[in-house]
Formats: structure tokens, C-alpha cells, sequence
């Protein structure tokens, strides 16, 4: 059975702003998901956003049932499919493209933002990390790192064309529960698709070591 992951935290999160914000990021690989899905979600979100605006809920609840709905499309819709996609393109499962994109992170990582962890998956890739004060902000450091690794790629495995969808998934962390929620989320992504009993065991996975549970 995988052992679970029980963080220790030696800091609590600031108080969060937009421009220096802590963020669970996941990019993916160009057609990793079939547009016609993409466009049947979208409906049904849709739908979904009109219900909830019909409520009559004051700004702050609004927000908060948005969030809600934004987020369990992802951990049910998309992360899922992405983790089973049978169809491919699988082109992080090459080690030296995976490695590419670790090295790329951990570079953003001592310039750009303090990285809290990673998960480099055959398809897809989760980050989580705090913009440093005075970085740029974040659709410019995510689209230099995707531009810069889609590159170095593309080179690697011998292919033009897009490598990275165009499409970000990007949710602002506001406190320390959705913090070690979503910590925990990445780092048992492996573990979720079948593909290694315990976290530690995927080569691709990255804890800060501030994260990490003494002994």
C-alpha cells in the first residue's frame, strides 16, 4: 500500500496577493485532449455557471461556487482523463524531454518563484510555487518555461510544430488547508495512475525540502 504523504510545514503561508501569489499550475501537451471533449465540457460548465447565477448570491459566494465548480472539472474531468488518455501524444514519457522541463522548473524556481513541488507525467505536468517579489507575472513566467522547454523538445525528439497546448489550468492557493491539499494532489498523481505504489518512487516528482517530514 502507498504510504501516505504527511507534510510538516515550517512556515504558514502570507497573506496572498494576485501579483506575488501562490499557484497550482498544470500544462499539457498539444492535443492531449480531443477539442470535441473540450467543447462538451465547456457546454456543460456553461450550463452549470447559469444555474448558479440565477441564485441570486452576493459577490463573495458567487466567487466561491465558481472556484468550486472551475476546480471539481479539473480533478474530475480533466486531470482524470489526462491520466488515462490511451491515444497519446505521450512525448514527456522520453527521459531527456522530461528532464528538460525538471531543469527548466528548477531554474524558474531560483529566478522567477519559489517551487514548492512538480510532477512531470507522460502528458501533462503539475507545479506548484509562490512568485517571488518582483518576477514577472504569471502567464509571462509559465509562457517563457513552455516556450523555452516546447524548443529544447521539439530538437530532442526530432518534430516541429506545437508541443505544449496553448491552455493552462492555473488556481491561486489562498490559505495553508488547500495548500497541503493540493501539495499532496501532485505528488501522488503517480500514484493515482497506477503507476508507481509510492510517490517517492516516481523519478519525475520534486518536494521542497522544506515540505518534507523530518526523518
Amino acid at each position: 500500500m502507498p504510504r501516505p504523504y504527511k507534510p510538516r510545514y515550517r512556515r504558514r503561508l502570507p497573506h496572498l496577493q494576485p501579483k506575488e501569489g501562490t499557484f497550482f499550475v498544470t500544462y499539457r501537451l498539444h492535443g492531449s485532449i480531443p477539442m470535441a471533449l473540450l467543447r462538451k465540457w465547456k457546454l456543460e460548465q456553461e450550463e452549470e455557471i447559469a444555474r448558479i447565477g440565477s441564485l441570486g448570491l452576493d459577490t463573495a459566494d458567487l466567487e466561491s461556487k465558481l472556484a468550486e465548480l472551475h476546480w471539481r472539472y479539473f480533478t474530475e474531468r480533466y486531470d482524470p482523463y489526462l491520466d488515462g488518455n490511451l491515444n497519446g501524444p505521450y512525448w514527456l514519457s522520453e527521459p531527456e524531454v522530461a528532464r528538460a522541463v525538471a531543469d527548466s522548473l528548477a531554474y524558474c524556481g531560483k529566478h522567477f518563484f519559489h517551487l514548492w513541488a512538480y510532477c512531470v507525467m507522460s502528458n501533462h505536468v503539475h507545479a506548484l510555487f509562490t512568485l517571488r517579489e518582483g518576477s514577472p507575472p504569471l502567464y509571462d513566467v509559465l509562457g517563457r518555461h513552455k516556450s523555452f522547454t516546447g524548443n529544447v523538445a521539439n530538437k530532442l525528439l526530432g518534430r516541429e510544430g506545437f508541443f505544449w497546448q496553448h491552455e493552462s489550468y492555473d488556481h491561486m492557493v489562498r490559505n495553508d488547508k488547500s495548500f497541503g491539499w493540493i501539495l499532496q494532489y501532485i505528488l501522488e498523481n503517480p500514484v493515482r495512475a497506477n503507476l508507481v505504489e509510492c510517490w517517492e518512487d516516481w523519478p519525475w516528482t520534486f518536494c521542497s525540502a522544506e515540505l518534507l517530514p523530518e526523518g
